[in-house]
């Protein structure tokens, strides 16, 4: 017994092992597991420091990426480095300076940032003109990325939209494709915002290759995206807007096109005025096309006076809203405003973008069509040309600002230049027969230039070319009747040309329908413009020489009064319609012709006016009543109509 209590008492080592149940450890395992935890613990450490430095990594980025924000919102006036449209002018300068601090700012081992600014600095150098810098900057942009296997959507999108730029669109479409498909599942804001910019390049660059349908769907893809963001991109909803607006306009559908522009001026009017201002702009080129000049003349102004004292007067984009405002101008008749204008703006774009430019193109533009007016038609042409070459080489040929230069010279060549300068003539019907195919194959709509294309044909004399002028004329009216309001000037320009062609080939009962048809309109009409006044008279001596020749006297007369009193009230009472006009009324209520000598009579001591000249024509010894000259149905069966022609 006291052996048994006393080795329970003092049990040795490996009876207390085995009654714990534990094995005894070797000192191989205690380092195992020495090692192991070390291990672990360093394991952890690593985790933690690479968390940290990832932190710390992201917080230089973050702290980077507003240092660079802030810096082009100080130099170039952008407030984020992800925006969808046109940056602000900025000097060379300016330019060179931002550079050199963006590359103190940001280091070689942020590429991505560093890219990022450097293709911003590029879209700037684009603005000015200066698209080998531009390209430059992209190209280092893109080797820096490379070289550090990143990549970035801003500097993919910055590069496709200097290729849409320079109307290298099949380029950009592959660019702009290839950097979208990393994206397509893109979850993070972030990402998505700048996703936003490659759909934009890309639906740019699918409406430069005429997949209109494709260019569309992209654009709505990419709205659809930028308002589901909220608030944060409410900015770039309004610039895919904007965007929208100026497609529309292009498509002529013009009351769609305003509306876009309108919700994106009254999105950023307050929060974003440069925006609200790139929409005004597009919207004044809408109101014009849809005949609004009155409403276009009150943006045209209010854009002026927004740039005037939030750029200065000597700033370049204070230039361009100076040629929109000659241009608005011109169409509305005030052509000493629109001269003025051009003047003013010439000062401006020469000094900060040269000659060499497209702004300084669109200057040139507008400025031919004020000479033309002025009645200076070698000027005119000359400008046209420079601007249509100039547009052609900086934005290639099939730019639709290059495009609206070749529209703009052909008319020149068709009706500003000598009637028997024929090879000018030849230039510009073969330069309208061009924008029309263009059109065909871009689906866009060339209404305007398919009805100037028929009143050149209206010009010609010959049988041939008098029935092709009319069946352009009467397709015409199709396609006007579809694209443009009742009002519209070019519907009227085009049923007058077309009652003129009527006048020329003896039809002139219908003729004298058109005509009426023509007056009443623009009597009805709220946004005819001042160029219209001169249809109106013009029509109103039509009727009346009809109504003469045909016997009827008395209408002929009424018909000079309402003619008379037309041009003393929109022309001036001192205007060379109204003078005429009165003297070739006394003249005829005592004889049943105007004598050929009454021209030089009203022209006094120079050569007979304009009106001198038509009014004698018209009521002249051809036109006089003989009864046997009239057919049936009023038709002249014997003596042809010798009507001016259509540019009269």
């Amino acid at each position: 017994m006291m052996f048994v209590r006393n080795a329970r008492a003092e049990p040795d080592a490996s009876d207390s092992a085995r009654d714990d149940g534990v094995a005894p450890r070797s000192p191989r395992r205690w380092r195992t597991m020495v090692i192991a935890l070390a291990l672990l613990i360093l394991a952890l450490a690593t985790v933690w420091g690479y968390a940290r430095w990832r932190e710390q990594r992201a917080q230089e980025t973050a702290r980077a990426s507003a240092a660079l924000d802030r810096l082009f919102e100080s130099r170039l006036g952008i407030a984020s480095t992800s925006g969808l449209g046109r940056l602000p002018f900025a000097s060379r300068p300016n330019l060179i300076a931002t550079e050199a601090a963006l590359r103190r700012l940001c280091p070689h081992d942020q590429p991505a940032l560093r890219a990022r600014g450097l293709a911003v600095l590029a879209r700037g150098y684009t603005v000015i003109g200066d698209y080998p810098h531009a390209q430059a900057l992209i190209d280092e942009a893109e080797r820096l990325l490379r070289e550090h296997g990143a990549s970035d959507p801003g500097v993919d999108a910055a590069s496709a939209s200097l290729l849409n730029l320079q109307a290298r669109y099949d380029r950009a479409e592959v660019l702009a494709s290839q950097a979208l498909r990393p994206l397509q599942n893109a979850r993070d804001d972030v990402t998505r915002m700048r996703r936003l910019a490659l759909q934009t390049e890309l639906a740019r660059a699918k409406w430069g290759l005429a997949d209109d349908d494709g260019a569309m769907a992209m654009l709505e893809s990419a709205l659809a995206d930028a308002r589901s963001l909220g608030p944060a991109a409410r900015d770039s909803v309004a610039e895919l807007l904007t965007l929208r607006g100026e497609w529309r306009t292009r498509e002529y559908q013009l009351r769609a096109a305003e509306r876009d522009l309108e919700q994106a001026i009254a999105m950023t009017e307050r929060g974003n005025p440069l925006l609200a201002d790139a929409a005004r702009f597009q919207l004044v080129h809408a109101l014009l096309k849809n005949d609004m000049d009155l409403q276009a003349r009150a943006q045209a102004e209010r854009l002026l006076a927004y740039r005037r004292r939030a750029f200065g007067e000597q700033h370049p984009e204070t230039g361009r809203a100076w040629v929109l405002a000659s241009e608005v101008q011109y169409l509305c008749g005030d052509l000493s405003a629109a001269v003025r204008s051009a003047t003013r703006a010439r000062a401006i774009i020469v000094a900060t973008y040269g000659e060499r430019h497209p702004e300084y193109a669109e200057l040139l533009r507008q400025e031919s069509q004020n000479d033309a007016v002025l009645g200076h038609g070698r000027e005119a042409v000359a400008k046209a040309h420079a601007a249509k070459a100039l547009l052609e080489t900086t934005l290639g040929p099939t730019h639709e600002r290059s495009l609206r230069a070749k529209y703009n010279l052909a008319i020149k060549l068709v009706f500003s230049g000598d009637g028997s300068d024929n090879k000018s003539f030849k230039q510009g019907v073969d330069m309208l027969e061009e924008l029309i195919r263009t059109g065909k194959e871009t689906d866009i709509p060339m209404p305007l230039e398919k009805t100037k294309l028929a009143l050149a044909f209206a010009e010609q004399p010959g049988e041939a070319a008098q029935q092709h002028a009319e069946r352009l004329l009467i397709d015409g009216q199709i396609e006007n009747r579809k694209y443009f309001p009742p009002h519209a000037n070019i519907r009227l320009v085009s049923d007058f040309a077309l009652a003129q062609l009527l006048v020329r080939r003896r039809r002139d009962a219908q003729a004298d329908a058109l005509f009426a048809d023509v007056i009443a309109h623009i009597e009805r009409g709220d946004h005819i413009r001042p160029t219209m006044h001169s249809v109106t008279s013009k029509a109103l001596l039509y009727r009346a020489s009809y109504a003469l020749s045909s016997c009827r006297k008395e209408q002929a007369l009424s018909l000079l009064r309402e003619q008379s009193a037309y041009c003393e009230r929109h022309l001036g009472p001192d205007s060379d319609c109204a003078a005429s006009t009165r003297v070739a009324l006394s003249e005829l209520e005592h004889h049943d012709y105007l004598p050929a000598r009454l021209a030089q009579h009203i022209g006094g001591d120079g050569a007979p006016s304009p009106w001198a000249r038509r009014l004698t024509e018209r009521l002249g010894h051809a036109q006089r009543c003989a009864p046997d000259k009239v057919g049936i149905g009023g038709e002249r069966s014997v003596t042809p109509a010798d009507g001016g022609t259509i540019s009269d």
